[in-house]
C-alpha cells in the first residue's frame, strides 16, 4: 500500500477542550427533558379528558358509570356530546339527576304491589342482641313456642301476618 507523504497535519488534534463531549451531554440532557415534557403533557391530556366527559355528562344528565365506556380517540365536548347522541337509544340520561331509588318513592312511579307490606315487615325486625353463640343458645333454651316467638320476632304472636 502506498503511503501518502503529501498529507497535511490536523491542528485540531492540538486543541482538544472537550467539545464533542459537551454536544453528547448537551444531547442527552435534552432527550431526557424532551421525554419529561411528553409524559407531562400526555398526563395533562388524559386529565383533561376525563375533566371534559365529566363535565358533559353532568350537563346531559347522563350516569357517570357512562364515562369508562367512551373511546380514548373521543375527547372534545363537541365529540362526546355527538358519541352520546349516537347511542342515545342504548344510554338514558337519568330523570333531572335523581337516584333509582329516589324514582321508586316518587309519587310518578306507582310502588309495585306488595312493596309496601315487605317495607313493613322488614322494618318491623329487630337487631338481635349479643353474639351468635348467646343467640343459638337462647333458642335452644327456649321451652315454649311464645318464647322462641319473643327471641326471634320481639313478641309472642310471631311473624307479623297480612
Amino acid at each position: 500500500m502506498a503511503h501518502n507523504e503529501y498529507e497535511l497535519p490536523d491542528d485540531f488534534d492540538e486543541y482538544d477542550d472537550g467539545a464533542i463531549s459537551q454536544v453528547r451531554r448537551a444531547h442527552k440532557a435534552a432527550n431526557k427533558r424532551i421525554k419529561e415534557l411528553e409524559n407531562e403533557i400526555s398526563t395533562f391530556r388524559s386529565e383533561s379528558r376525563v375533566r371534559s366527559v365529566k363535565e358533559v355528562l353532568e350537563s346531559r344528565g347522563y350516569n357517570s358509570k357512562i364515562a369508562d365506556l367512551i373511546p380514548d380517540g373521543v375527547s372534545s365536548a363537541d365529540e362526546i356530546s355527538a358519541w352520546l347522541d349516537e347511542r342515545s337509544d342504548v344510554f338514558q340520561p337519568s330523570a333531572g339527576g335523581v337516584a333509582p331509588e329516589e324514582q321508586m318513592q316518587s309519587p310518578d312511579n306507582e310502588a309495585p304491589p306488595g312493596f309496601a307490606q315487605l317495607n313493613e315487615f322488614v322494618n318491623a325486625g329487630q337487631a338481635p342482641t349479643g353474639d351468635e353463640s348467646q343467640l343459638l343458645a337462647m333458642i335452644a333454651n327456649a321451652k315454649t313456642p311464645d318464647e322462641l316467638n319473643r327471641i326471634l320476632f320481639a313478641n309472642a304472636a310471631g311473624p307479623p301476618v297480612y
